[in-house]
């Protein structure tokens, strides 16, 4: 039930997230993808034509750049607290607890980790939904 109740939370997170990103797409400056953007937090595992698989690590504490994911899933394999800057430049905080699990459309985001121990999680990141349907 609780991971339930996070999806619900998380998906009203993303869905206001989205619309910054709509928002960012419309005459805004081009924002770099998360391993682009911040290759000290976000690694690559695997990659094929249907999905990216990153690798991620946030340090207690440590903050990433503004950059942007496609529609994706996250595996949280820690607990976590972040605090999410959006574009508009409002904050949203966030909290996880270790195996839960979350979807959502593409967004933009700048991240900190605001709790004192380090947050793990692996993000798979769908490049095609058209693909990946089939």
């Amino acid at each position: 039930m609780r991971n339930c109740l996070f999806g619900v939370v998380l998906g009203l997170a993303i869905t206001t997230a989205s619309s910054a990103l709509l928002a960012q797409r419309v005459g805004g400056p081009s924002v770099p993808d998360a391993v682009s953007a911040d290759p000290n937090h976000y690694s690559v595992s695997f990659e094929n034509d249907v999905v990216r698989l990153l690798r991620v690590r946030y340090g207690a504490g440590e903050k990433s750049v503004m950059h942007r994911h496609t529609a994706s899933c996250v595996i949280f394999l820690t607990d976590q607290t972040f605090d999410f800057t959006l574009p508009d430049g409002t904050t949203e905080p966030a909290s996880v607890p270790a195996g839960a699990l979350g979807c959502g459309d593409g967004n933009i985001h700048l991240p900190e980790n605001t709790a004192a121990e380090a947050a793990e999680f692996v993000m798979v990141e769908f490049k095609d939904r058209e693909t990946f349907r089939r």
